[in-house]
């Protein structure tokens, strides 16, 4: 045999070993099955009898007008004259409708929906809810006051959509808070908008000694300067 006719059977021989490496690893990986968004059956659903994210115990609506969302009366002990039976207990009106809540407003409450605000909404509304958070403070567009006269008589079912769905710059807390301390924070957000606008004359009298006794520690401090200052936060601030 030849040389040329040698190179060529050995050229041969080479490129076909060539040819069957190729094939060996390609497999056809670029032809798998696949979906490619926004085709048929590109956008999954989900399964069915898929169960919401969290309790649905802790979902509750927001309430409807005219429907009570808590016992439409409270009973408060028996009273009875002297010399008389007992008589039938007195009652006390709680919220309904629209500006009413899923649940009696307690301390326990207030203390939870405080600690949610104060993680999810006082960067932006501030600590007394006026607007003036620290994101404000750094250039971001300031939120309205809680103590607008607009917000104060809006219905508690307002603040509910509005951290549900969000409202102008402010997106959905939806995934912050669940439904439960959504109502948690809004009524520590009525707490604020009554400490705002307390009268000291309405205080109890063990509160108006401490009143009492934090401006006169304040005054001690300044040396006898701050008795208008000391009032400020009793009349205007809010408890912690």
């Amino acid at each position: 045999m030849s040389n040329n006719s040698m190179r060529q059977t050995g050229l041969i021989a080479c490129l076909l070993l060539a040819g069957l490496g190729v094939s060996a690893c390609r497999q056809d990986m670029h032809d798998n099955p696949k979906y490619k968004p926004y085709r048929d059956g590109g956008m999954r659903q989900l399964p069915e009898g898929t169960v919401a994210r969290g309790s649905l115990d802790l979902n509750p609506a927001a309430p409807k007008a005219g429907t009570a969302t808590t016992p439409a009366t409270q009973a408060a002990p028996a009273v009875a004259a002297p010399g008389q039976a007992t008589t039938t207990p007195a009652s006390a009106p709680v919220p309904t409708g629209v500006d009413g809540f899923p649940f009696k407003i307690s301390e326990e409450i207030l203390k939870r929906g405080e600690s949610r605000y104060n993680i999810s909404c006082l960067p932006c509304h501030g600590k007394l809810g006026d607007g003036t958070g620290m994101i404000v403070l750094r250039g971001f567009r300031k939120p309205p006051s809680y103590h607008e006269e607009r917000l104060r008589k809006a219905p508690s079912s307002y603040f509910y959509d509005v951290i549900s769905n969000g409202f102008g710059a402010m997106s959905s807390y939806s995934d912050q808070l669940t439904p439960e301390d959504r109502w948690k924070v809004i009524a520590y957000i009525r707490a604020l908008q009554l400490s705002q606008r307390a009268n000291v004359a309405d205080l109890a009298d063990n509160d108006k000694k401490e009143l009492d006794n934090a401006e006169r520690k304040a005054q001690e401090k300044t040396g006898g300067h701050s008795a208008a200052p000391a009032a400020a936060p009793a009349a205007g601030g809010h408890s912690n």
